[in-house]
């Protein structure tokens, strides 16, 4: 089940970053600008429409008639979220004359429905232990509007061909869940179980919107006050670094789930729970660093040619965002073992009043920013980050039992490896080259400084220190995940 939701995860990632390399060289930053701006539109809608049904189909009694009124319930939310987005795009039509803007969300109004109405298939799979199959089916979906949006690219569709491949994506999956499932649900609704479902799903809509406002504000501010070309840059900007984020996230919350829970023993008080898995995080922590920093450092100072090399010249304005949104993601990083450390401990209830205060600090940050420009946005998104990798920090040790004072001492190593590894960069960065060799050779001397530095300051720090907590982490044959949410 982990592998599978692991592989799905995988593909998504490679399929998304083929069409974004293409779309980028196809289209203006203005048209790319349009397409962010109206896809956060369409994930409001459907955010708010899914709220929890899936979560409640997962959770909820083995009751065929509860399932068709849940499954009523998602196809009305659905429908009603479509005719917002409607109403949306006519408005934007009629009154600021923003005829492709208004085409875009038609189309993506339509997919609302359709993904909204996969939510109830994705619970339903994975209540039925299938979300092996569940995974398969993404997979498969993927591959449709893959192929649907490159040819749509190559057939000069432009940014209609992303919409209506996300659509086509949309539908297979659900055609394929019907199919799977064998189930069509009856269209029935009792007033007691919508007042059930609002209950049920009131704390998940906030956390998402919580998580959805964090994510989006930067992107709803960038097109208010300096329109949609630099919606695009940084959309680009961004989305480098969030590939690189994202392979990384799923398998470091992966192992992290695995590890901790085995530290857990029968019968523990909560402190020695506490302590146990602390313990595990601690020890987990520096690898995860290790990875992260030489990644994200090492994607900044390669930024400038990266960008140009895959995407061309026009989007050399999105080169330093990039590198600032590289750095952003570091300082993310540590958060990835918040979630599963604070669950096993118990703690997870602290979460939704943190996602709100660094959402907080971050709008903060970006309204502050404003009157410096764009690169004055991405500058305060990575102040917000730091105060957020403080917090996670103070999280972490508090509830955790993380103990932060020994993961910078195991961590203390990584830092001349870096220096190194940058050092490597500046020196491969004054030789005249092509962009293909000089990217390469950059990325290839640089991993293997820092690999072979870090390797020897590891030898030879643990040969002479007693303290040193780095130690191989050995994941069990089977081991099991939290299916994410990827439709």
């Amino acid at each position: 089940m982990a592998f599978m939701a692991m592989a799905s995860r995988i593909c998504a990632q490679l399929a998304q970053v083929l069409v974004f390399i293409l779309a980028a060289r196809m289209l203006s930053a203005a048209e790319f600008g349009v397409y962010t701006l109206i896809l956060a539109i369409a994930i409001l809608l459907t955010r708010v429409a899914e709220a929890g049904s899936r979560e409640f189909i997962m959770s909820c009694r083995e009751d065929i008639s509860l399932f068709n009124q849940i499954a009523t319930m998602a196809l009305a939310s659905g429908a009603a979220a479509m005719a917002i987005g409607l109403a949306v795009s006519g408005v934007l039509d009629r009154f600021f004359e923003m005829r492709l803007a208004a085409e875009i969300l038609v189309i993506f109004s339509v997919w609302v429905v359709f993904a909204t109405f996969s939510a109830v298939y994705a619970g339903i799979l994975v209540r039925q232990s299938r979300s092996e199959m569940h995974s398969i089916l993404l997979m498969v979906g993927e591959g449709v509007g893959l192929a649907i949006t490159l040819a749509g690219l190559l057939a000069g569709w432009g940014i209609f061909a992303l919409a209506v491949g996300k659509l086509f994506m949309q539908i297979t999956y659900l055609c394929s869940a019907m199919l799977i499932t064998r189930w069509i649900p009856r269209l029935r609704l009792h007033w007691a179980i919508v007042k059930e479902l609002a209950a049920f799903s009131r704390y998940i809509l906030a956390t998402r919107m919580v998580a959805y406002f964090h994510t989006y504000a930067v992107t709803f501010a960038i097109g208010i006050f300096f329109g949609t070309a630099s919606v695009g840059y940084y959309r680009v900007a961004d989305r480098l670094g969030s590939s690189f984020a994202d392979m990384m996230d799923e398998p470091s919350r992966l192992i992290a789930w695995v590890s901790l829970r085995r530290s857990i023993r029968e019968n523990q008080t909560l402190q020695e729970l506490k302590r146990g898995v602390g313990r595990e995080a601690t020890v987990l922590l520096p690898f995860l660093l290790a990875l992260a920093a030489p990644i994200f450092i090492g994607l900044a100072l390669v930024s400038e040619t990266l960008v140009v090399l895959l995407l061309g010249d026009q989007w050399h304005p999105a080169a330093p965002l990039t590198a600032l949104l590289a750095l952003m993601y570091m300082l993310y990083s540590p958060g990835v073992l918040t979630e599963p450390l604070l669950s096993l401990t118990g703690q997870v209830r602290r979460l939704p009043l943190v996602s709100l205060c660094n959402m907080v600090v971050a709008v903060i940050f970006l309204l502050g920013a404003v009157p410096f420009g764009i690169m004055g946005v991405a500058i305060g998104q990575v102040m917000a980050a730091a105060i957020t990798a403080g917090v996670t920090i103070w999280l972490q040790s508090h509830y955790g039992g993380v103990s932060w004072k020994r993961v910078g001492a195991s961590s203390i190593i990584i830092v001349p490896s870096l220096i190194a590894m940058v050092a490597c960069i500046i020196w491969v960065s004054q030789l005249s080259l092509s962009p293909a060799l000089d990217l390469g050779l950059k990325i290839l001397t640089g991993a293997l400084v820092y690999v072979c530095v870090l390797v020897v300051l590891y030898i030879s720090f643990f040969k002479v220190s007693n303290t040193f907590t780095w130690k191989k982490v050995k994941v069990p044959p089977n081991p099991t995940s939290e299916v994410e949410e990827s439709y």
